[in-house]
């Protein structure tokens, strides 16, 4: 069994894959305990370990992992991985966008790959039919927006997405903050695809993350939507380097 742990900015995911590759449990928290991993590598007996973080919170965990007898992996810009990566500055690229391309990857091997992942930023990633990860973009996700146009004016209030209440044009200023900040990023999504379609052929394109619920019915264009796209990279990632 492996477990993959995926340590984000404000929360804290956990997934654990059978020998087939199939997700049979997953779980998401403010923070992961070593009591409660025992657990897991014990009921679930776990053989290898893999460890996506963009902070210090998991470090004890990690010192933990470290002493027990499991194949541990803590992914880094040093980590063979089962893509080319491109990336003219590997050790800036976040974990969490090296995972996300190399699960499409596994989910469509060598094709273009377009891959958005949206959470507290929306990333958008590249991968080419020859498997080479060669970069993307990076701009505010959607509750990002939402504060920043309550934390830096004076009058306007903090909204939460609400994609029910987006009109073309809001008659109020609630109407108006939730149609522009939601149909805006739709705008930005449908911009950049259509201008990758336009430089690439045959582009498969991937929606992720926590916020792309605003947006997989409302996109022109047809999209593989993948919950969990991160963890399937992770998990691909672990299996490449326990071979």
């Amino acid at each position: 069994m492996n477990l993959a742990i995926d340590q984000g900015n404000t929360l804290v995911k956990v997934a654990i894959f059978d020998d087939a590759s199939n997700m049979i449990y997953n779980a998401t928290m403010a923070t992961l305990s070593i009591e409660f991993i025992s657990e897991l590598i014990e009921n679930f007996a776990i053989d290898h370990i893999i460890i996506c973080s963009v902070n210090s919170a998991i470090e004890p965990i990690t010192g933990f992992l470290r002493q027990s007898n499991k194949h541990l992996i803590v992914l880094t810009d040093k980590t063979p991985i089962p893509i080319q990566n491109l990336y003219h500055t590997p050790e800036t690229l976040g974990f969490d966008r090296i995972a996300a391309a190399v699960g499409a990857n596994f989910l469509q091997p060598d094709q273009n790959l377009f891959i958005i992942d949206m959470g507290s930023a929306v990333t958008y990633d590249f991968v080419t039919k020859n498997n080479e990860f060669i970069g993307g973009n990076i701009t505010p996700g959607l509750t990002t927006r939402f504060r920043a146009l309550h934390d830096f004016t004076s009058r306007l209030p903090l909204l939460k997405p609400d994609a029910s209440q987006v009109k073309l044009i809001g008659q109020t200023t609630e109407e108006a903050i939730m149609s522009g900040i939601i149909s805006g990023m739709r705008f930005e999504l449908e911009g950049f695809i259509h201008e990758i379609e336009e430089t690439y052929q045959d582009v498969s394109v991937f929606l992720t993350g926590g916020e792309s619920i605003y947006f997989e019915s409302s996109l022109k264009k047809p999209i593989f939507a993948v919950k969990n796209l991160v963890f399937i990279g992770l998990n691909r990632i672990l299996n490449y380097n326990a071979i």
